[in-house]
């Protein structure tokens, strides 16, 4: 395990919630440390307030709009956190439309986590994983492989795709946004596309998709 100072952010727009996480990671020997303040399209400044309390960890919530904590969400935040080199996990409830959006970023942002699956004694291991993934060294379950996605239907803004060395039988929806520009427009239903996709995971919400950018006939099969 490595070590860690024991000061956890927490960044939620709902108080009640923040509270609640703030009281749990007392209660499991970690310092709490709420991030408060309006901050509208501001996101550097976030980031900046964040920096200047050197957390060993961040949990964000993913919605910050609602009590206008924000115009941004968390998921931006993460994502620069970790850019940053900050560990940092993303709190959601992975309703049906965030799930899209969430899978976007999938492959910059290793811990998205449900509010009702997260627990705090996961946080040593979490932040664990994700440094590894900064230090570009993923786990197994996190590393890209590359295989074919057979098109299964094509809307404007998504496509929904088996990956037969995932799980046969099981279509996942993908942003239209992460194919290539030279597939994106001309991608239809029974094409087969090559791309990298970390088929450790176990769940679909811990999938991630990358270099979408060809494609290819069904005979060249690499799965």
């Amino acid at each position: 395990m490595l070590a860690f100072n024991d000061r956890v952010a927490v960044i939620d727009d709902n108080e009640d919630g923040r509270d609640t996480i703030i009281d749990e990671l007392g209660d499991h020997n970690y310092k709490g440390v709420a991030i408060t303040g309006r901050y509208g399209s501001d996101m550097q400044r976030l980031l900046n307030e964040i920096e200047a309390q050197d957390p060993g960890f961040v949990i964000c919530d993913h919605r910050l709009t609602a009590q206008q904590f924000a115009s941004f969400n968390g998921l931006q935040v993460v994502e620069a956190l970790i850019a940053r080199k900050r560990p940092a996990m993303l709190l959601t409830t992975f309703q049906d439309p965030e799930r899209v959006t969430l899978r976007a970023a999938r492959s910059r942002v290793p811990v998205i986590r449900g509010r009702d699956g997260f627990r705090i004694e996961e946080i040593a291991h979490l932040r664990d994983l994700i440094q590894l993934e900064i230090d570009d060294k993923p786990v197994a379950s996190r590393k890209p492989h590359q295989v074919l996605l057979r098109v299964e239907e094509v809307r404007p803004q998504e496509i929904d795709v088996v990956v037969p060395s995932w799980r046969r039988d099981h279509a996942l929806v993908v942003p239209r946004s992460l194919l290539g520009p030279n597939v994106r427009s001309i991608v239809k239903r029974g094409d087969y596309l090559l791309g990298d996709v970390n088929i450790g995971a176990g769940h679909e919400d811990e999938l991630f998709f990358a270099n979408l950018n060809e494609i290819v006939p069904p005979a060249k099969d690499l799965t």
